[in-house]
């Protein structure tokens, strides 16, 4: 056992069966929680995602959060301030607090690993988010295309897609 020691908590290590992890439809998009905050004494959360084409995050700010993400597959185009930068595969973002940005996915489906420091934004995922089937995520550089294709159909559409 360690200890954060901003807080003085205990953090134990664990080891997510990737099963194990609680999956979510949230923002139009599919989420697996990987780690939150309850496991890592409010240190980090890491999420996988599946993003469906076209604009998935909108233009936002965390103020006292940095937040990075690793795409795994696909097309991203991630904002930066006003700058737009092209991410694909093995790609990684890191992401200051206080630094204006967003994503659009390009192609059918995107990929990433996206951890937040400090932990505290999957509470929204976790309390606003629709409970998802959980499905086997392929290895990186296998596509989960097919995968997505099969739990898509239940995906509830983002608020920006429901508005006419």
């Amino acid at each position: 056992m360690t200890f954060n020691p901003q807080t003085n908590t205990p953090v134990d290590p664990f080891v997510l069966n990737p099963m194990d992890a609680p999956a979510y439809w949230f923002a139009g998009t599919y989420w697996r929680v990987l780690a939150d905050g309850s496991q890592t004494a409010g240190r980090s959360c890491t999420f996988d995602e599946l993003c469906p084409r076209g604009l998935v995050a909108p233009l936002h700010v965390h103020d006292d959060a940095e937040e990075a993400f690793f795409v795994l597959e696909g097309d991203f185009v991630f904002t930066v301030d006003t700058d737009e930068i092209a991410a694909g595969p093995g790609s990684y973002v890191y992401l200051p607090p206080g630094v204006r940005h967003g994503f659009r996915v390009e192609s059918e489906v995107g990929r990433v690993y996206n951890t937040l420091t400090p932990a505290g934004f999957e509470q929204a995922i976790i309390t606003h988010g629709t409970p998802a089937a959980r499905i086997t995520m392929p290895a990186p550089g296998v596509s989960v295309v097919p995968d997505y294709r099969k739990i898509a159909v239940d995906r509830p559409p983002a608020t920006w897609e429901a508005i006419p």
